[in-house]
C-alpha cells in the first residue's frame, strides 16, 4: 500500500497586534491564512508534491518495476490533454478537475496544486512546461516510486567465520540509484557510531572482525522507501573446541574404562570418537563400544590389550573449513592482492616500494611500469616472478606479502616452472627482448625453503651451457600425487628430437630420435596414468603442423601417431581427459579425448568461434573428474565445457582482452583456484573479472588493475 508523505503541522498561538482603522479586513485574511492554510506553495513542500505524485502514478499508470524515464514519459503523455507537447495550466487543472484521488493526493501538501509545476519549473517563462523541463523536473526526486528489488534477491544468507570481514550490499535499486538505509532491529546503523559497523557512502555495510554476537538479521532499504526492504541474514561460524577427561588412564584386564568429551561451537558441531586416528565403527549391538548420547562420553567394556591406544573425540561442522583462497595480480604498477568473494583489495605492493634489506626497487621509480614475464606458487609461503628487463627473479611471501629477496639470473629470465616434490624452480632465459629459440636454464633448489636462494645451472653438455629451445616439465597440479616424476624434456630449435633431463640430479641421460616422424616437439604433456606423453608436432623451419605423437614415459618409444589431429595438448589434472586445442579460419576446435590403457578414445569435438586465448581445468560439480572453461580473445565471452556431457555454455559480458600481450602470455590467461576453490579469473584490456565457477555467472570486476598479466591463487591453511 502506498504511503505518501505529508509535512507534519505544529500547534500554534497568534498574537494579534493593536488595531488601527481599516486594518480588520487585513487582520481576518491573515486570520484565514495562518489557520486554513496559505496561498503559497514552497518549495519543500513542492518538492514533496512531486515525490507524492510519482509514487501515485506509478500505483496507478504502471502494473510492474519500469524505468523511471518510462513512468515521466507515461505521466506527461497523460497530462498533455491537447497532445501539443506541452503543459500549459488550464490541461494540469483538467487532470485535477477528473481525478479526486489526484486532488487528495495533491492536497498532502500546504498551498500546491498541480499548477504549481510551471510556477516553479517553467525555466524559459513561457508559462507552459516542454517535455525536457518536466523531465528536469522530476529527475533530481529519490522517489520511492522507481524503487525495485528482485524477488529472489529479497533474502541473502551470508555465512563468515569468527573473525572475518564481512561486505554487505544492497540489492533495492532505483533510477536514480537512492540512498540506503541500513538497520538493525529497527536501528539505523549509520549512526551507531561503531568501529566494527560502518556503513559507507556507496550504500554497502561493512563489519570488521564479526564475532558472535554480528550475527542475526540486518536490512536495508532506500531512504525514501521503507516498504522495499531486502534482509541480510549473517551466520557467524566458530571452530569446534573439543575438551576430554580424563586425558590419561590405566586399566586392568577385564574392567570397564570411560572417556567423557564436552564441544561447543556454532552450528553445534557433529562428533565422532577416533581410536588411532581411525574412526571407530559402532553399531547398536556392539558388545565392545557404547556411546552415550551423541558423543558425549565413550565407554569401553572389558578391555585387554588390543583396546590399548590413542582415543580421539573430534567435533566438525562448517566453521571447520581451513582454507582460504586469496589471489596475487601481477600488474603494469605492483601487486595486488584479492579475496575473491568480496573482490575486496586485501594487500598492495607498489612498484615504487624499496625492497626491505636492499636499495632497489620493486619496479623502478616513479613513472616505471613493471614488466612480469611468468608468476608461480611454491608450497603456499612463495610466489615467484621473473623481471625479465630486470635480470632477476623476485621472491614474495605470501603470508608477509611483500617481496622478501631477489634472485639474479641469466639474461632476461622470462619462463618458470616448478617440480613440487623436489622442491625445485625452473626457468629460462631468453637472452635477447624476443624468443629466438637460444635459452638458458637454470634451477633454483629448495625453493620452498626460508633461506636465501641462489640459481645453478644444469650439468653442461661437451662442456658449455646448453641452449635449449623449450624445457618441458610434468605439470604441477597433477592430481595423482603419489606418482612423482623423474625426467623432464628440453628440445632445440629445428632439431627433430628430445633431449630426457634427469629433475634431480640435473643432467641430461639420452636422447629420443623422432625424425623418421618429421616432429619438432611444439609442447609436450604428461599423463600421470600409463606413462603417456602427448605431443604436438612441427615441421622444421616451415613449422607447418605434422600432427600429434604419443610417447612412452619409461622407455621413450613412439607408441603412436595421428597426422590429422592438429593443435595443443592440455590433460586434466586426474590425468582422465585430454584436450586438444587448435585454431581455424573461423574460430577455435576443441577435440575431447579419454585417456585409457590402451590408449585414446574420442569423446566428442566443439567448434567455436571464439578465438580461444587461454584454457584451464575446473573441478566438475558432477563428477570426480574436471570440466572446462577457455577464455577468449575476439569476443567478451568466456567457454564452459563439461567434459563429461559435451555440455557447452557460454559466459558473456567478461570485457574484452587486451590488444597487447608481452613475453608469449595469453592475451587473456584464466586462472582457477583449485581443487576446492569456487572462483576464477581472467583479466580483460581494462579490467579484472572474478568468475564463480559453480555458478558460471560473474562475481565482479575488478576495474583499479593496470592490465594484469599474471594471476597467481594461493591457499592458506588455518588449523
Amino acid at each position: 500500500m502506498p504511503v505518501f508523505a505529508k509535512k507534519a503541522k505544529k500547534l500554534s498561538v497568534l498574537v494579534l497586534p493593536s488595531l488601527k482603522s481599516g486594518d480588520l479586513s487585513n487582520l481576518l485574511n491573515e486570520i484565514e491564512d495562518h489557520y486554513y492554510g496559505r496561498d503559497e506553495c514552497s518549495m519543500q513542500e513542492y518538492e514533496v508534491m512531486k515525490d507524492n505524485l510519482l509514487l501515485y502514478n506509478h500505483a496507478k499508470l504502471m502494473s510492474e518495476n519500469q524505468s523511471k524515464d518510462y513512468l515521466l514519459s507515461m505521466m506527461f503523455s497523460h497530462y498533455d490533454k491537447n497532445n501539443d507537447e506541452h503543459l500549459e495550466k488550464f490541461e494540469l487543472d483538467q487532470v485535477s478537475a477528473e481525478d479526486q484521488d489526484l486532488v487528495n493526493v495533491i492536497n498532502l501538501t500546504s498551498g500546491c496544486s498541480l499548477a504549481s509545476m510551471i510556477e516553479f519549473d517553467d525555466t524559459d517563462k513561457d508559462a507552459k512546461l516542454s517535455i525536457n523541463e518536466f523531465s528536469v523536473a522530476m529527475s533530481k526526486l529519490y522517489s520511492v516510486s522507481v524503487v525495485s528489488l528482485d524477488k529472489a534477491l529479497e533474502v541473502n544468507q551470508v555465512s563468515a567465520r569468527l573473525g572475518d570481514n564481512v561486505e554487505l550490499h544492497c540489492a533495492v535499486t532505483g533510477s536514480p540509484i537512492p540512498p540506503v538505509l541500513w538497520r538493525r532491529h529497527g536501528q539505523d546503523l549509520a549512526i551507531l557510531d561503531q568501529e566494527d559497523v560502518k556503513v559507507y557512502g556507496d550504500g554497502s555495510l561493512y563489519l570488521t572482525k564479526v564475532q558472535l554476537q554480528h550475527a542475526g538479521n540486518y536490512t536495508c532499504s532506500a531512504q525514501r522507501n521503507p516498504h522495499v526492504v531486502q534482509t541480510h541474514i549473517l551466520t557467524v561460524h566458530t571452530l569446534p573446541e573439543v575438551n576430554v577427561m580424563p586425558k590419561i588412564q590405566s586399566k586392568k584386564p577385564g574392567e570397564d574404562a570411560q572417556m567423557f568429551c564436552h564441544v561447543s561451537g556454532e552450528p553445534f558441531p557433529q562428533v565422532k570418537w577416533l581410536k588411532n586416528d581411525e574412526e571407530l565403527k559402532i553399531d547398536e549391538n556392539s558388545k565392545k563400544y557404547q556411546i552415550i548420547g551423541n558423543g558425549t562420553s565413550l565407554k569401553i567394556r572389558k578391555i585387554d590389550f588390543a583396546d590399548t591406544g590413542a582415543y580421539m573425540c573430534e567435533a566438525t561442522n562448517v566453521g571447520s573449513v581451513d582454507e582460504e583462497h586469496r589471489f596475487f595480480a601481477f600488474h603494469d604498477w605492483g601487486i595486488c592482492v584479492y579475496e575473491p568473494t568480496t573482490c575486496r583489495l586485501h594487500h598492495m605492493i607498489e612498484g615504487t616500494d624499496i625492497i626491505p634489506g636492499t636499495q632497489e626497487y620493486v619496479c623502478g621509480g616513479r613513472g616505471t611500469s613493471c614488466s612480469w614475464g611468468r608468476a608461480v606458487a611454491i608450497s603456499n609461503r612463495y610466489i615467484y616472478a621473473s623481471q625479465p628487463t630486470l635480470d632477476r627473479i623476485l621472491i614474495v611471501s605470501t603470508v608477509q606479502m611483500a617481496v622478501v629477496d631477489v634472485v639474479g639470473t641469466d639474461k632476461v629470465p622470462v619462463e618458470l616452472g616448478k617440480v613440487l616434490h623436489l622442491d625445485q624452480l625452473w626457468l629460462l632465459s631468453w637472452r635477447e627482448g624476443n624468443d629466438t629459440g637460444i635459452k638458458t636454464v637454470q634451477v633454483i633448489r629448495d625453493a620452498g625453503q626460508k633461506r636465501k636462494h641462489h640459481t645453478v645451472h644444469p650439468e653442461p653438455i661437451d662442456g658449455q651451457f646448453d641452449m635449449v629451445k623449450e624445457l618441458f616439465l610434468p605439470s604441477s597440479f597433477q592430481e595423482i600425487s603419489h606418482y612423482t616424476y623423474k625426467y623432464g624434456y628440453v628440445t632445440h630449435s629445428n632439431q627433430r628430437g628430445l633431449y630426457k633431463l634427469d629433475l634431480e640430479n640435473l643432467r641430461y641421460t639420452r636422447s629420443v630420435d623422432l625424425t623418421p616422424y618429421n616432429c619438432v616437439p611444439e609442447e609436450i604433456q604428461f599423463s600421470a596414468l600409463y606413462g603417456f606423453v602427448f605431443m604436438e608436432c612441427k615441421e622444421p623451419v616451415t613449422r607447418k603442423p605434422t600432427g600429434q605423437l604419443v610417447l612412452d614415459y619409461l622407455t621413450d618409444a613412439v607408441i603412436s601417431t595421428s597426422a590429422t589431429l592438429f593443435g595443443r595438448p592440455y590433460i586434466s589434472p586426474d590425468s582422465r581427459k585430454l584436450v586438444t586445442f587448435d585454431r581455424t579460419p573461423t574460430g577455435s576446435t576443441l577435440i575431447v579425448q579419454e585417456i585409457k590403457v590402451h590408449g585414446l578414445e574420442f569423446l566428442f569435438d566443439v567448434k567455436t568461434t571464439l578465438n580461444i586465448s587461454d584454457i584451464t581445468f575446473y573441478p566438475s560439480q558432477t563428477t570426480h573428474s574436471y570440466d572446462l572453461y577457455a577464455s577468449g580473445q575476439n569476443k567478451e565471452d568466456l567457454l564452459f565445457v563439461n567434459l563429461n556431457t559435451g555440455k557447452v555454455e557460454i559466459i558473456t559480458g567478461v570485457g574484452i582482452a587486451s590488444t597487447t600481450s608481452t613475453w608469449n602470455n595469453p592475451a587473456r590467461p584464466i586462472t582457477t583456484a583449485g581443487r576446492f576453490g569456487a572462483f576464477l579469473a581472467s583479466p580483460s584490456n581494462h579490467a579484472l573479472f572474478i568468475i564463480n565457477g559453480q555458478s558460471r555467472t560473474v562475481n565482479c570486476e575488478i576495474s583499479a588493475v593496470a592490465k594484469p598479466s599474471q594471476i597467481v591463487w594461493i591457499t592458506q591453511i588455518y588449523h
